[in-house]
């Protein structure tokens, strides 16, 4: 069953809450964008009826002037009162139009005009039905209507023009506040999806460099840390299993050491048993009175003897039991070339006498180190050179400090036939081998690599077919752990 998040503090939330605000603002600038439509197409129909009420005008004035030039003609005279009536309830829908799409606009005076147009017509109607017409005051109001006229729809234009450009701002002041939320939105969920990919990068290299991981941010999402609480939980298994497979690896080795060591032990063990036998026959002799009784400076001699090889005896049987104990991965300061010497002791005889071991390694050389498993890194790269070499050539064991880096450097180059180019990028990969079938596992190296990774330095591989193989193994000179503390003392 998938984990219950809480809304507020999941990205998968705050995307569901962003998404349904952005939907929100986007309905309500639809709802905008509707209303400023339709108040332009009102304000558009407005200005039709505006140009209609000025050519009303200018009907009136036509027919004025036909009035004027054929006195007796009542069809001039019908007409013109047509318009007369056309105009002013033009004039008056105009004014409730323009009031309904337009509002009372301060400032604009279209209002204004159109009230005296309004007062205009009323004055022009009634010097058209006074009895007799005063043809030259009609003349003159009429030129002050088309004047008024002019004037309104002048007014009015501007502020249906107007009044247009601020419904297009207004939009477009909308359309640029929703996009502002968007990019405000995508921003703020865009930096908590980073955080989050940012914690699970730095966990996955954590992983990936077998170190713990580190504590995630305060404020981080539920879905990242579900996903680092996987991570760790991987982290621990991949480590119990690459334990399980150094220690297979070990097994295996201990196998191939265990010829070898039999073989040292039998020397002492016989050289004890001759010792024994001769101290036994000496006072047994002088029991007999065939000898002189052993003095005390010739017994303490031969058990002096007889303890030096079960002292020798102990060593052997210590070293394969170190090497065979599962201990945790422990740092400690040793010596580089005591560790480089119980190691080649292990695996001498299963080298072969034909295999020349030279160890140039300096004495006193302490570096921070888990000696047996740097022990068991080396008993591998070992093994593989004389395998290498078909059990006849040399070995050089070689190391030096580079000061300027903080490494120690040792060096394990074997005479044999050397590594393909091809290959060379990959010996260091899992279960990759160029042994026959069933004669490796691949693994050796590939622990080997992540035991030195382990202790915060590199194993490199350098070759040229028939040149033989040079292993390089990088150590630090110091702890970088007690590096980090002094130097924050410091």
């Amino acid at each position: 069953m998938l984990p219950q998040f809480s809304v507020w503090h999941t990205i998968r939330g705050k995307i569901a809450l962003g998404t349904s605000l952005f939907l929100a603002m986007l309905l309500l600038l639809g709802g905008i964008a509707c209303y400023d439509l339709e108040r332009i197409d009102r304000a558009t129909r407005l200005i039709d009826m505006v140009d209609d009420l000025r050519s009303d005008v200018l009907e009136m004035r036509r027919y004025e002037k036909n009035l004027q030039l054929f006195p007796g003609r009542k069809g001039d005279l019908i007409a013109l009162r047509s318009f007369v009536d056309l105009a002013r309830d033009r004039a008056t829908s105009v004014g409730q139009s323009y009031n309904a799409a337009m509002g009372r606009r301060v400032g604009d005076g279209a209002h204004h005009n159109l009230d005296l147009l309004l007062e205009g017509i009323g004055v022009y109607e009634a010097l058209l039905n006074a009895v007799p017409t005063d043809g030259a005051a009609l003349t003159d109001q009429g030129q002050r209507l088309s004047e008024l006229a002019d004037s309104a729809v002048r007014r009015m234009r501007q502020g249906i023009f107007t009044a247009v450009g601020d419904l297009r701002a207004q939009l477009l002041g909308a359309i640029a506040a929703l996009l502002a939320c968007g990019v405000a939105f995508a921003w703020h969920i865009g930096r908590h999806i980073m955080r989050a990919l940012g914690a699970i990068e730095n966990a996955a290299r954590s992983v990936g460099a077998g170190q713990p991981l580190p504590p995630p941010p305060p404020q981080l999402e539920e879905e990242a840390r579900h996903v680092l609480q996987t991570l760790d939980g991987m982290a621990v298994e991949l480590e119990k299993r690459h334990a399980l497979l150094l220690q297979e690896k070990k097994l295996a080795s201990l196998g191939v050491l265990t010829s070898g060591v039999a073989h040292q032990l039998n020397n002492p063990l016989n050289n004890i048993s001759v010792g024994c036998q001769l101290l036994g026959e000496d006072v047994n002799d002088a029991r007999q009175g065939l000898r002189p009784m052993p003095t005390a400076d010739d017994v303490t001699a031969q058990l002096n003897e007889i303890q030096a090889e079960v002292v020798r005896a102990r060593d052997i049987v210590r070293g394969l039991l170190d090497f065979a104990r599962d201990r945790p991965f422990t740092v400690a300061q040793h010596d580089l070339a005591g560790v480089v010497r119980r190691a080649v002791s292990l695996v001498r005889h299963d080298m072969g006498a034909a295999v020349r071991i030279v160890v140039d390694v300096p004495d006193g050389l302490q570096l921070p180190m888990d000696a047996q498993r740097i022990q068991e890194v080396l008993i591998n790269l070992l093994l593989n050179a004389s395998q290498a070499m078909n059990g006849s050539g040399e070995v050089r064991i070689s190391a030096r400090v580079d000061e300027p880096a903080g490494m120690a450097e040792l060096r394990v180059h074997d005479t044999g036939k050397g590594i393909a180019p091809e290959h060379l990028g990959r010996v260091f990969d899992p279960f990759f081998s160029l042994k026959p079938v069933g004669e490796g596992t691949g693994l050796g190296l590939s622990i080997a690599f992540g035991i030195v990774g382990k202790h915060k330095g590199t194993l490199e591989a350098q070759s040229e077919p028939g040149q033989g193989a040079c292993f390089t193994l990088r150590l630090p000179l110091e702890s970088r752990r007690d590096a980090n503390v002094s130097g924050a003392e410091s």
